[in-house]
């Protein structure tokens, strides 16, 4: 199952992420969290204290061109 979580800046996504996410795993389900924000917080709000994940607005350029590919309706 997958679940995400999708709406505008500073409405929550984060922290119900993380909150359901703790949920999950304290029900004995398996659990991979993404946080596929260009500002990530998800790690430090489950827990993380280790250091930061790269962030992805960190090759932002390369990933906007991987994601347009040949496609010429794309500038």
């Amino acid at each position: 199952m997958r679940i995400a979580f999708v709406g505008k800046g500073g409405s929550g996504k984060t922290t119900a992420a993380a909150l359901f996410s703790r949920h999950l795993a304290a029900a004995g389900a398996p659990v991979v969290a993404v946080d596929a924000d260009i500002n990530q917080h998800l790690a430090p709000a489950l827990g993380h204290d280790g250091p930061p994940p790269r962030a992805l607005g960190a090759d932002l350029g390369w990933l906007k061109e991987y994601l347009r590919g040949d496609n010429p309706r794309i500038r």
